[in-house]
């Protein structure tokens, strides 16, 4: 079986993960910001913190449908965890992502 690697966040750890990994995997980036993935697609990154060859596009797919993380066999969550005033952090994104992966993991 070929490793297929799903990213969940595309922001400031998961782009440049996502990024890494195209080099010998299949990637498929989610991220639920439609804009963002519009962006990406097109090789632009607003955080302009990386440089996206539209070559290693041919082994990543940037996506905001949750199902297209369905055929990936690895998972890795990388969304953002603020902080609350009271100095906790704010764990729902975390929650969410963790749910939409959940929904997609089949036993195997």
């Amino acid at each position: 079986m070929k490793n297929i690697i799903a990213i969940i966040g595309l922001g400031y750890v998961g782009l440049p993960l996502a990024l890494a990994f195209s080099k010998k995997f299949k990637v498929i980036g989610y991220d639920k910001n439609i804009e963002r993935i519009k962006e990406l697609k097109k090789g632009i990154d607003k955080n302009k913190e990386n440089k996206i060859n539209l070559r290693s596009l041919k082994k990543i797919t940037f996506s905001y449908n949750a199902n297209d993380i369905s055929t990936a066999n690895i998972f890795i969550i990388t969304v953002p965890t603020p902080v609350f005033k009271n100095k906790k952090p704010d764990l729902r994104p975390l929650f969410l992502a963790s749910k939409i992966v959940g929904k997609k993991i089949e036993k195997r």
